[in-house]
């Protein structure tokens, strides 16, 4: 039989072929260049009923490239994470808490090539219906996006702030800075687009588009975030301890929903991972 379809227990979740949920055990077998062929196709793989230690889940996602970590001059990134950033739910903080996080691709506030994501459910109790995580297909929703929508992203200029000064400390540039909407990498456009805080959820970062007013740039993010939640391109995750998420950062974008509601506790661990010979702060801790 061959290798990728022992790998599979679905070959797509979604109708489209967008996301793929993996055998745990092939999964822990495969060679990760196997891995990432299939995300680089499907966007997303989902494997579940793993019980990893945090050195465990490190080992893991560090053989698929070199680890983006915050070290030296960045250290203070994140509130002070290294490599695995603990998403806790503290209610202090936004990017780590239990607010919103809008549609967004990870690394742009950064200024760092993120192209791997890697997220485990370490402890989740007492949550059925909340604090979902959303990944959407950019690529065939921009192919079928309205003419309106399209030329707004392919003609404007589209700039972001960031507000939460203690996670991105003085890395980020300060005050509004430009961000690409699209890269060209040859086998796929890459989305870089930071959607704006539903109203009343605290605000990491802030986007605008250049010349339009606030009516208008909130006209158009909402109109845009409703189309991209189309189940025809997004796939809304809803976690149970023990699921791995790995996602293409370059292939997808994806959003965090609320979870306010003291009772529960929703602990995911994070990684990245950027291309060997990848600039930015990247770094090869050299694990098997």
């Amino acid at each position: 039989m061959d290798t990728r379809v022992r790998l599979y227990e679905r070959e797509s979740v979604l109708a489209s072929g967008f996301g793929a949920i993996l055998n745990r055990e092939a999964f822990l077998a495969a060679d990760p260049e196997d891995i990432k062929s299939i995300l680089m196709e499907k966007g997303f793989v989902l494997v579940r009923d793993l019980d990893f230690e945090r050195q465990d889940f490190l080992n893991l996602y560090a053989r698929y490239g070199n680890i983006v970590a915050y070290v030296n001059e960045r250290e203070k990134v994140g509130y002070g994470y290294r490599d695995t950033l603990e998403l806790d739910g503290d209610q202090r903080k936004i990017v780590t808490g239990r607010g919103q996080l809008p549609f967004h691709a990870d690394g742009g506030l950064l200024l760092s090539q993120v192209d791997l994501v890697f997220l485990y459910g370490a402890r989740i109790e007492n949550i059925r219906f909340r604090g979902a995580t959303l990944v959407t297909d950019h690529v065939l929703a921009c192919e079928e996006l309205p003419l309106h929508l399209r030329n707004v992203l392919e003609e404007e200029s589209f700039e972001v702030r960031v507000t939460e000064r203690g996670y991105y400390v003085d890395v980020s540039p300060e005050g509004w800075f430009k961000v690409p909407v699209f890269t060209d990498l040859g086998w796929v456009r890459k989305m870089l687009l930071y959607f704006p805080f539903d109203e009343g959820q605290p605000a990491s970062w802030e986007p605008r588009i250049v010349g339009f007013t606030p009516y208008e740039t909130k006209k158009f993010f909402t109109e845009l975030s409703q189309f991209f939640k189309n189940p025809r391109y997004t796939y809304t995750h809803h976690w149970r301890r023990g699921d791995l998420l790995i996602t293409d950062n370059r292939r997808s974008i994806h959003e965090r929903e609320e979870f306010n509601d003291p009772a529960i506790e929703r602990v995911l661990w994070r990684g990245q991972t950027a291309e060997t010979g990848a600039s930015g702060p990247v770094r090869d801790i050299g694990l098997g």
